[in-house]
This record gives C-alpha cells, structure tokens and sequence, in this order.
C-alpha cells in the first residue's frame, strides 16, 4: 500500500512547459491596450486564472485582453511542450495502484483546445477546470471540489497536489493536502521551504508516494 493513493497535479509549468507561450501571448495581448509587461512580471503571477492575471499586471479591460490572450497562445502552441519524464512518471504511478488528476487554473475550452496537440494528457478525464469553481488558487476551493467530485472516498491525508508555484503550494495547504513541488518548472527564486517535498525530476514522485 502506498502513502499516498491520489496524486493531483498543475498544468502549466508542471506537466507542460507552457511559460514562453504564455508570456508571449500575453506580452501580445497587452500591447494591444498600448501596456508592457516584463516577462519577470508575467511569471511571477502564472498559476493564477489569466483573468487574474491581466487585472494585477493593470490591464485596462482584463476580459478583452483574456480574449485577445486565448487566441493568440493558439498561435504559440509550438512554445509547448511536455517535460522529460512526464509519461514514465504516470506509467509509473499507474503500476503503483495510485490514481491521479489534474487541477488547473484553465478554462475547459482552453484546456480542451490546447491539449489536442498533447493526447496523452487529454486522455486524462479527471481534470478541475477554472470555471468549476467561484474561488480559484491560492484559494482551496478548487482542492477540494476535485477531491469531492472524482475521490469522494479518500482521505485528504492520503492525496498529494504537485505544482510549480507558490499559488499551488498554498491552494494546497489550504485544503489540508500534502505539497510536491515540481522542481523543473518552478521559479527558481522563490521559497518552497514550507514544501513537504521537493522533486527535481518527475521521476522522484514515485519515491515519495510509496
């Protein structure tokens, strides 16, 4: 038996490196309010929703620059791509017995839409999408809406979330779950310290869950 039977995971950052597609979509989509945003600026917010987002970066009207923002990462889609390691981690995670989810800060059609390029992530279908809840990360509400809906009958104890941000790490705390950070996607300089693990490779959760 494992020590952990749910591993819940971020998106962005996480299992897809999407932080050069994102920034710059977003830089894109400022511009056309005449607004600059360093890339340092744009980072530091990721794992946030985009609407979020656009507000605390001053965004004029932050819904347009959203709009202008999911049709232009479109065009980005070539800046994603999946970390090494990624599908053997699940593999291995499936041998263990441990199920697992994602819980994004993504709408469901963005979602939808830009995974078509990344099957093997598609394929998962217990997914907690932006728009399935009022509050969002740091909040813990979307913990605990994925818990309830897809894992009534596990102990928050028993589940870990693994992500790149302090958003995800304090979502994660919030909800009374265990915090993984996934260490080759998150920002270097900020302080994990209050982490329960560290892992430098997708690989290591397989050490951390048994």
């Amino acid at each position: 038996m494992t020590k952990y039977k749910v591993a819940l995971f971020d998106l962005d950052n996480t299992l897809l490196k999407t932080e050069d597609a994102s920034v710059a979509a977003l830089t894109y989509a400022l511009k056309q309010d005449g607004m600059t945003a360093t890339p340092e600026a744009i980072i530091k917010l990721m794992g946030i929703p985009g609407l979020d987002m656009a507000r605390q970066l001053g965004a004029p009207d932050p819904e347009k620059t959203i709009r202008i923002f999911n049709e232009q990462i479109k065009q980005e889609v070539d800046l994603i791509k999946e970390y090494d390691g990624i599908d053997d981690m699940f593999a291995g995670l499936t041998d263990l017995g441990v199920e697992f989810g994602i819980v994004t800060s993504k709408l469901k059609r963005v979602f939808d839409d830009e995974m078509k390029h990344f099957p093997k992530i598609e394929r998962i279908k217990r997914v907690v999408f932006s728009d399935d809840t009022k509050k969002h990360k740091p909040d813990a509400e979307p913990l605990e809406f994925g818990i309830k809906k897809y894992f009534p009958n596990i102990d928050k104890k028993e589940v870990l979330y693994v992500g790149d941000s302090l958003f995800d790490m304090q979502a994660a705390h919030a909800a009374g779950v265990a915090f993984a950070n996934a260490g080759w996607g998150a920002i270097p300089t900020n302080d994990f310290s209050e982490a329960e693990y560290i892992l430098k490779t997708p690989l290591n959760l397989l050490q951390v869950v048994k």
